[in-house]
């Protein structure tokens, strides 16, 4: 069977001496592992359509139980100059990690894949920094999969603007300070902090009013808007990124090689 489809790749590794395998996540069918005959060959004739951070227009050869396999392409948009920059080539590579992760095989993937080019997009060229980005597509990219944390108001009292609030990372609910005192937790950020009723471990995170208004901004925002804001002070972007890491490793429940070479080389 031959489709043709559009798609990004978003991880390539070889396969025996000679052939690369590449993931390619696509609209329609979602995370496909696709064989690329000869693929480890700089002059290999798909060479330009394999490689990472490219979206483009695939014909792929399929039969029922194995392995896609390239039969040729075109580009539509290459990332490229992100390997120009070894920071953004950290966050874009992670990026397209966090995507493959959240997508299997026959699901329809359109919205993510769209907002991971717009991320590809923002980190690539625009004039975002980075951190800001990288925390914006985290908590979409999580919302999308079924994890849209509840920020509308406290979830213990009601209220729906507390003047001191808290990110409890495990049930994605904003606590205000009030309720949190009850809680007798050390808030501090990062670490487990507190035990509920049930026994069950749980990380509390401070949360400034810019920082809880970045969060529901990123969460509930119109799709071409999402990284219409900014935050005035890098610490406060800085600490949202990390809000937003957290909250994605914890219900994924799994780290990422990606992410901590991405903070090697921001550190």
């Amino acid at each position: 069977m031959l489709i043709t489809t559009d798609g990004l790749i978003t991880r390539s590794y070889p396969s025996g001496e000679h052939d690369r395998i590449v993931h390619l996540v696509t609209p329609e069918h979602g995370r496909l592992s696709v064989m690329v005959k000869g693929g480890q060959s700089k002059t290999n004739r798909h060479a330009a359509i394999t490689q990472l951070f490219t979206y483009g227009n695939y014909e792929l050869y399929h039969k029922s139980g194995e392995m896609y396999w390239l039969r040729g392409g075109s580009v539509l948009h290459s990332f490229y100059t992100l390997t120009y920059d070894l920071s953004r080539m950290a966050l874009g590579t992670y990026v397209c990690d966090v995507t493959s992760e959240l997508t299997g095989e026959g699901e329809n993937a359109e919205q993510l894949l769209r907002l991971t080019l717009n991320t590809l997009h923002m980190i690539d060229g625009g004039d975002k920094p980075q951190a800001l980005v990288k925390g914006v597509f985290e908590l979409r990219a999580m919302s999308m999969e079924g994890y849209m944390p509840n920020v509308g108001g406290c979830s213990v009292c009601g209220a729906a603007y507390p003047k001191t609030s808290y990110f409890d990372i495990m049930y994605g609910s904003v606590i205000c300070a009030d309720c949190q005192t009850g809680l007798n937790s050390q808030r501090s950020f990062g670490n487990t902090v507190a035990v509920n009723e049930l026994g069950e471990r749980r990380i509390i995170c401070p949360m400034t009013d810019a920082t809880l208004a970045a969060v529901r901004y990123a969460v509930t925002a119109p799709d071409k808007k999402i990284f219409s804001f900014a935050l005035s002070d890098p610490e406060e972007e800085l600490y949202f990124s990390r809000v937003a890491e957290t909250y994605l490793l914890h219900h994924l429940e799994r780290g990422f090689d990606t992410l901590d070479f991405y903070h090697s080389v921001e550190n």
